[in-house]
């Protein structure tokens, strides 16, 4: 199952940044009101409606804003979102934890850090993706902990 989490972990990243870029945006002191939200919006939320007041203001603002995303995605992109999506549910909550963890600490990575890391897997063959991932599947937690303190280090004097 290990295997699985790695071998698809990058895949999750574009999925996970969407849901934890609805889900830790800055809360609204007001809330959103539903005739507030865009038609588009209101399509993507419509299951919320009935329940949308008794939302708390900063849920109602991030799913707003998750909304307007949603809905200026093309078709391809909804259903990588969707599958990440899914993959991401079925994995178990220690898993799930897992992937929230990495993606708390990408998420604190200066911009440039994060940008870099992307453009640096882009470039990576998949032999060399499943050659990293297989080696960071088999690291110790010591040698993982290891791996990303010299590869922070490492981009510190860059």
């Amino acid at each position: 199952m290990m295997n699985k989490l790695f071998s698809g972990m990058c895949r999750y990243v574009a999925a996970m940044a969407f849901m934890f870029a609805v889900t830790s945006a800055p809360a609204a002191a007001e809330g959103v009101a539903w005739n507030e939200l865009s038609t588009q919006q209101q399509q993507v939320l419509s299951s919320m409606k009935d329940k949308w007041n008794d939302l708390p203001a900063e849920r109602q603002e991030r799913l707003s804003k998750g909304a307007a995303k949603w809905s200026t995605m093309s078709p391809e992109q909804r259903a990588r979102a969707r599958e990440r999506m899914k993959r991401f549910n079925d994995l178990s909550p220690e898993e799930r934890e897992f992937v929230k963890q990495r993606m708390r600490e990408f998420r604190e990575l200066p911009p440039e850090q994060r940008q870099a890391l992307r453009e640096r897997w882009q470039k990576m063959s998949p032999e060399q993706r499943a050659r990293f991932r297989e080696r960071v599947r088999n690291m110790t937690p010591e040698q993982r902990e290891r791996f990303k303190q010299r590869r922070l280090e490492r981009q510190r004097q860059r």
